[in-house]
């Protein structure tokens, strides 16, 4: 099954929800990413609920507000809540992180689960997902270029997603080299399952895939509408120019 019939452009959030959302929309988003740990990290008051101690409860009627101002825009919502282990903000237990995504699973459109979960962890998100037909991101990410994986294990990480329930696979990587990058367009060129993937390469070298890896099979592309993400992103203003300009949407 296939969720787009183009590439699709996500606007990531990291703060000033309302605001941003609308501001998304307008600069021509197909998508929205709340990223609840970064806005947490800066709204005031809220830090306090990336460490090990918060009330659930709590944390999760105010991500609940943020899903409500965003879905106002009548775009698809991706909640994510990324760990610090995995370039997230996150501080507290697996334990408590998982009991929140949980919570949310209802009220997103997607919701993006790193590969790195333990398969008991991800299948009880897969279930709840599957009685609110919430899809699954399941991603994966290398921030050190002395991490990069080979093509041969990119593919492999997709495959593995796959298995682990992933609705579309997500792989983001730091490239040293110009090689490295090729190395991400040359196993989405062999996927055997492209539109249900999303390839990203971080940093300056990578800020090409962007807008390029959609001919190789990608079809998210994330970018910023107040401030980056994730180092290289560019604005979602750029990358919907990119993809207009290449006939991509």
């Amino acid at each position: 099954m296939t969720y787009f019939t183009r590439p699709a452009a996500v606007g990531t959030i990291t703060k000033n929800v309302k605001e941003n959302a609308a501001g998304g929309k307008e600069k021509g988003a197909d998508l929205l990413e709340l990223r609840f740990d970064l806005l947490l990290n800066n709204t005031p008051g809220f830090e306090k609920y990336l460490k090990a101690d918060f009330e659930e409860s709590a944390l999760t009627d105010q991500m609940k507000i943020w899903i409500s101002e965003a879905k106002e825009t009548g775009l698809p919502v991706i909640g994510t809540l990324r760990s610090k282990d995995e370039g997230g903000a996150f501080e507290g237990t697996e334990e408590n992180r998982f009991e929140v995504i949980k919570e949310i699973i209802g009220d997103v459109d997607f919701i993006d689960i790193e590969r790195r979960s333990s398969k008991k962890r991800i299948f009880e998100c897969k279930k709840i997902a599957e009685k609110f037909n919430t899809k699954i991101i399941i991603s994966s990410h290398y921030f050190d270029e002395k991490d990069m994986p080979s093509r041969k294990k990119i593919e492999k990480v997709l495959e593995k997603s796959f298995e682990k329930g992933a609705d579309i696979a997500k792989v983001a990587v730091m490239p040293e080299t110009k090689k490295d990058v090729l190395k991400l367009y040359e196993a989405g060129l062999r996927s055997k399952t492209p539109e249900k993937i999303c390839l990203i390469a971080m940093g300056e070298l990578g800020k090409q895939t962007r807008v390029l890896a959609p001919f190789y099979g990608s079809i998210l592309s994330y970018g910023y509408i107040d401030e980056e993400a994730a180092p290289g992103q560019l604005s979602v203003g750029r990358i919907k120019k990119g993809f207009q300009l290449l006939g991509l949407s």
